[in-house]
């Protein structure tokens, strides 16, 4: 994925917002975000101090980045995907790179809020199958679909193309628009020196020029699927979690801060009164004179009484006391979680974190990804349809083009065996007591069953098998008597 150069934005104000705090995030959650952490400390101390901080900043503290990857787990393991026709061959659209792209797509939808979803039958290359690509929103600029408020009817994508026959990188807007489905528009924008756009579709699509690539049943399809991070009545929720996002720039400074008073003000502070040194340098930092004498533990320092009585050296106790610092940092990074959607008791801390981190349990893990599933499976099944009606036209297919013919069934976070070992115990007393049943207590301990009568097929299954091993085979009946009988 790439991030766009700063001088090409949208026309609207709104979208010059928006790609703003979408490009913040998308840099926070590629590491990227140095020049971001550098103004936050501007921001945050005296210009002297800010600019000695700012050589080297602390990188290593991202709680956006952190929740965020520990939360995205609805595609760790890639669902199970089925029509009601079970034994449809759903390869052509569901394939083996979709489940492990969309890692990334759920990346940008929990940090970012949306992520956009392209997908492609590339026809005129003699495509088998269809292929997708995530795409950070601050690349988008889209119009809503009257009819369907949270997805597209009209999209403009930034994306960097190689100019024909050179080698060149050059940005350029993908334009689809279906408002108007018997003339549906495609079209390939360049920009020009003077930063206009300019219409190159004969430059880099000449079989394209006039017409539009992709058509269903006589109707042009939007090869665009917009993920959003809850169900809602717009396109875009940009600003939600912005105490995240702003937290972890003030976070990062701060333990930038840290590491330096760690450097710096962690021992005890020498001082001489009424005595020169007979070392020392002016350094310039922030455009400031500071004198400083440069030592260190080889270091022989020599002083001269500066008046008629006798002069005297000491020592100022440490103006910072690391530990403590760290704990009220530690405090502040897990307040943050709470806008991520976590609770206190979602937080753990083993022993094996650091005790600085934010490290979300595995109850909390599912508690989020249950409450995503809703918003995820809305566009999955969007985007299988989409993907079905390209299959079709192009790929000579008959798949279903609705997104509800598409069951979608996400594992996300498995249990640990701690807490598989609680849940088997607690069932297990549950059926002691005659509270469920032998086909409750199957389905509970394997949520994968899907129906009563699969659970009591098993049942019997395991029952036959039992009765199997237990009756002894011919001829090894032990006698009823002693030997003298």
């Amino acid at each position: 994925m790439y991030s766009a150069p700063s001088h090409i934005q949208p026309e609207s104000q709104e979208d010059k917002e928006r790609w703003a705090e979408q490009a913040l995030r998308y840099r926070l959650l590629t590491g990227a975000h140095i020049e971001d952490l550098r103004d936050e400390l501007r921001r945050l101390f005296a210009r002297e101090i800010a600019a000695d901080l700012e050589f080297h900043p602390d990188m290593s503290r991202n709680p956006l980045r952190m929740i965020v990857q520990q939360l995205a787990n609805l595609y760790q393991e890639s669902p199970k995907v089925h029509t009601e026709d079970r034994d449809l061959d759903l390869s052509p659209i569901v394939t083996p790179r979709l489940y492990p792209l969309q890692q990334q797509t759920e990346m940008l939808t929990l940090g970012i809020n949306e992520a956009v979803v392209r997908v492609d039958w590339e026809w005129w290359r003699g495509a088998t199958e269809a292929t997708y690509r995530p795409i950070s929103p601050d690349l988008i600029v889209a119009t809503p679909d009257p009819s369907v408020p949270d997805q597209a009817i009209a999209i403009e994508e930034l994306r960097p193309r190689t100019k024909p026959g050179t080698f060149e990188k050059v940005w350029t807007w993908d334009v689809y628009d279906i408002s108007d489905p018997e003339n549906p528009v495609f079209r390939i924008d360049a920009i020009s020196e003077k930063g206009t756009r300019y219409d190159a579709t004969n430059e880099f699509a000449p079989d394209l020029v006039g017409s539009y690539p992709y058509m269903y049943d006589g109707l042009p399809v939007l090869p665009y699927v917009i993920f959003h991070k809850r169900i809602g009545a717009g396109l875009w929720n940009y600003r939600d979690g912005v105490e995240l996002v702003r937290g972890s720039l003030r976070l990062a400074a701060l333990w930038s801060h840290w590491c330096d008073g760690y450097q710096s003000c962690a021992h005890p502070q020498r001082y001489a009164l009424d005595v020169d040194s007979q070392a020392g340098i002016t350094r310039s930092i922030g455009g400031v004179s500071v004198d400083v004498v440069p030592i260190d533990r080889k270091s022989i320092l020599k002083f001269r009484s500066a008046g008629p009585g006798t002069g005297s050296i000491g020592a100022l106790q440490p103006s910072l006391e690391p530990q403590s610092a760290a704990m009220a940092l530690k405090l502040y990074s897990h307040g943050l979680a709470i806008y991520a959607g976590l609770n206190p008791s979602d937080l753990q801390t083993t022993q094996a974190q650091s005790g600085y981190a934010i490290v979300v349990g595995r109850e909390g893990m599912r508690r989020v990804m249950k409450a995503r599933e809703p918003s995820f499976m809305a566009s999955d099944r969007l985007l299988l349809a989409t993907a079905a009606k390209l299959a079709n036209s192009y790929g000579g297919h008959s798949l279903p083009t609705e997104p509800g013919d598409y069951t979608i069934e996400y594992r996300g976070a498995k249990e640990s065996d701690s807490e598989r070992k609680a849940r088997a115990e607690l069932v297990k007393a549950e059926l002691d007591m005659g509270l469920i049943s032998k086909v409750d207590a199957l389905r509970a301990l394997h949520p994968e069953i899907e129906s009563d009568e699969e659970a009591i097929e098993r049942l019997i299954r395991v029952d036959r098998l039992a009765q199997i091993l237990n009756t002894p085979a011919a001829g090894d009946e032990q006698p009823t008597g002693g030997m003298n009988e």
